[in-house]
């Protein structure tokens, strides 16, 4: 068993490599309860062969980057909220190959652009009730649907873990 960072150098040749029917998961993460339950969902549904790619997209959806932290601070806040996943997450992201991404983009496009480099077979997200702004200007969620070349999976973060495994099955 191998923890994600122990995984990461590998990923790359992986994934050029990747068999026909080996699956491809890319989870959107940031650190919340949505995504924290999305990347153990991830790793629970994904089959044998199967690898995760973990995506953390350093700048808001509708919003520019911050004025005063760089695109090298940005990364380094990113690659800390993966390592705490790879820390504390559940038992079953320790047991599947998995790659991670911190990227200097908006969350749509961060995973759009993995999902297409990976050719992954689908995006999961983490989903979280919004505010009435959220859901007029547009979420994650809403925008992936839209823009996504594969099916997203929206994991809510009030499921239990048994719940979100079988609605999978």
């Amino acid at each position: 068993m191998s923890s994600i960072a122990d995984q990461a150098s590998r990923a790359s040749s992986k994934n050029s490599r990747r068999e026909p029917g080996e699956r491809c998961l890319v989870v959107g993460y940031d650190g919340s309860d949505g995504a924290r339950a999305a990347a153990s969902w991830a790793a629970r549904a994904l089959p044998a062969q199967g690898s995760l790619v973990l995506v953390y997209a350093c700048r808001a959806l509708h919003a520019p980057p911050l004025p005063l932290a760089s695109t090298q601070e940005r990364k380094r806040v990113g690659q800390a909220f993966l390592d705490e996943l790879a820390l504390d997450g559940e038992d079953a992201l320790l047991d599947v190959f998995a790659h991670t991404e911190v990227v200097d983009e908006d969350p749509v496009s961060a995973l759009v652009d993995s999902a297409r480099r990976h050719h992954a077979s689908a995006i999961v997200v983490g989903c979280e009730r919004h505010s009435r702004l959220h859901r007029a200007i547009g979420t994650v969620t809403s925008e992936l649907l839209i823009r996504s070349p594969v099916p997203v999976t929206a994991v809510p973060s009030g499921a239990t873990r048994r719940e979100r495994h079988d609605d999978f099955r």
